[in-house]
This record gives C-alpha cells, sequence and structure tokens, in this order.
C-alpha cells in the first residue's frame, strides 16, 4: 500500500469526524434559559436571565459546585450551584441574594 494512501486513510476519518465534534457545542443562550427555569421551579420569579457571573473558587476542593450568579432581568439576584456529591439526580440550590451584593 502507497504511502499517499495511508496517509489518506488516516486523515479521512478525522476530517470526517471534526464537524461533528464542533457541532456539538449548545447554541448561545441556552444556559440562561436553563438557569431561568431551574430558578422558576425552585418557585422564584425570573423569566429571563439577563447576566450570569461565575464566582471563581480559590480551592479546588470546591470545583464540583461551581456557583454561578445570576442576575435576571428584574433586578433580582441568584445564586444556582449543584451539588457535586448528588450525581445526575442532584437537584440544583437556588438562593436568593440581595440586590446590593
Amino acid at each position: 500500500m502507497s504511502k499517499a494512501l495511508q496517509l489518506a486513510l488516516l486523515v479521512f476519518p478525522l476530517a470526517a469526524y471534526a464537524p461533528a465534534a464542533v457541532g456539538q457545542t449548545s447554541p448561545p443562550g441556552v444556559h440562561e434559559r436553563e438557569l431561568a427555569q431551574i430558578i422558576r421551579q425552585a418557585g422564584y420569579d425570573c423569566r429571563e436571565i439577563e447576566r450570569i457571573e461565575v464566582k471563581a473558587s480559590p480551592d479546588p476542593a470546591f470545583d464540583s459546585l461551581r456557583p454561578e450568579v445570576a442576575v435576571c432581568k428584574n433586578g433580582k439576584k441568584f445564586l444556582v450551584t449543584k451539588s457535586g456529591r448528588g450525581g445526575v439526580n442532584a437537584r440544583p440550590i437556588v438562593r436568593p441574594l440581595p440586590a446590593d451584593v
């Protein structure tokens, strides 16, 4: 088998699957809608998310929590996090924050 054919057999599968890997990203705004839904399911009023603030944790032990502060269009702020110990069925934890924080 020639070198060119061997190279083509190696490169073709990689080129064929590269667009599939790139296409796995979610469209813009999906995470914001998910957070708004989580906040509403927790019993709070939040129709739409204005912005999300991700607080970087200095301790790697808390990396599984990944707390996010969601600021709703109505001005309310919520701390949303998911426990890393609950597995896939863990419910998110939602806590309202004062507006001046």
